[in-house]
C-alpha cells in the first residue's frame, strides 16, 4: 500500500497526524510531502487541505482523518463506509470549513458549484470515497446542496467568519512571530487590505481561480465588514489561541520535510 500525506508544517491537524504515525509505528511507512516546497505538485493533485492522504494514489481524506479508518487501511484491511444521506451535508460543510481555501473562496463568492466539482475532496471529506454508493449519493448531496444554498451558507456563516478571522491572525502571527497590538493591526490593516487578502487567499493559484469583487459590489464588502467586525470584537481571544498552538506546534518540531520524487 502506498501513502503519500500532503502537509504543512504550521498545520494543527499535520502536527496530530504526525504524533499518531509515530504513536502507531506507521511513519516510516508513509511519503510525506511538504506543501511549502511543492505546491504546484499539491494543486496538481487536487489538494486544497492539508492533510490530504493519498492512498494507492485516491485521495481518501482531506483535513478531517478518520483514524480508525486510516488504521484499518495500514493493516491491508478492505475498508468499505456506509454514509447515510442525513450525515452527508454536514460532512460536506464539515470539510469546508476545515479547508481555509474553500471557506474563504465560498464565503466571497457564494458559489457551491465550483467547490462540488472539485469531487475528489468531495469524497474525501465525506467518507464517500470508501462507500460503494459513492455516486448516487454525491448527486443527492449535490443537487440539495444547490437547492438549499442560501439556506446553508447562512448556516454556517458564522463559523466561516471565525475560520477566515482567525487564519488571518494565524498568517500575522508567521508574519511577526508574536502578537501584533491591535491598534498597529487597525492601521496596517484596515478592512481594504482584509477584503483584498480573503480573495486571494480563497483558492487562487497567481490569476488563476481569482475572482476579485470590486469596493463597489456591496453585497460582498458587506460580508468581509462582518468578518473584520468578528476580527476586531473577538482580537484577543483569536490571539490567544493561535499563540498558543502555534507554540505547541513549534516546540514539536517535526521534520516533514522529505525529498520525493516528481
Amino acid at each position: 500500500m502506498r501513502v503519500e500525506i500532503f502537509t504543512h508544517r504550521n498545520c494543527v491537524e499535520c502536527n496530530l497526524l504526525m504524533e499518531w504515525l509515530e504513536e502507531k509505528g506507521y511513519l516510516h511507512k508513509v511519503k510525506l510531502i511538504d506543501t511549502e516546497l511543492y505546491p504546484f505538485l499539491a494543486f496538481e493533485r487536487g489538494v486544497i487541505s492539508t492533510p490530504s492522504v493519498f492512498v494507492n494514489g485516491k485521495l481518501l481524506f482531506a483535513g478531517v482523518i478518520d483514524y480508525d479508518e486510516l488504521e484499518r487501511l495500514f493493516k491491508g484491511e478492505n475498508v468499505v463506509l456506509e454514509v447515510s444521506k442525513d450525515e452527508l451535508v454536514a460532512k460536506f460543510m464539515e470539510g469546508i470549513v476545515n479547508s481555509f481555501a474553500a471557506t474563504a473562496y465560498l464565503y466571497v463568492n457564494k458559489d457551491f458549484e465550483a467547490i462540488l466539482s472539485q469531487k475528489d475532496f468531495v469524497y474525501a471529506v465525506t467518507g464517500l470515497a470508501l462507500s460503494p454508493n459513492a455516486e448516487d449519493l454525491y448527486n443527492y448531496l449535490r443537487n440539495y446542496t444547490l437547492k438549499t444554498k442560501d439556506e446553508l451558507f447562512e448556516k454556517w456563516k458564522d463559523r466561516m467568519k471565525r475560520v477566515i478571522a482567525t487564519n488571518f491572525v494565524r498568517e500575522l502571527y508567521w508574519l511577526y512571530g508574536d502578537k501584533v497590538p491591535i491598534e498597529k493591526a487597525k492601521s496596517l490593516y484596515p478592512l481594504e487590505v482584509l477584503y483584498h487578502w480573503v480573495q486571494v487567499r480563497g483558492g487562487a493559484v497567481g490569476r488563476v481561480g481569482l475572482r476579485i469583487h470590486r469596493l463597489t459590489e456591496t453585497d460582498v464588502l458587506e460580508r468581509v465588514k462582518e468578518v473584520y467586525d468578528y476580527l476586531m470584537e473577538n482580537y484577543d481571544v483569536l490571539w490567544e489561541k493561535v499563540i498558543k498552538e502555534q507554540r505547541e506546534i513549534e516546540a514539536k518540531e517535526w521534520k516533514v520535510r522529505r525529498e520525493i520524487e516528481v
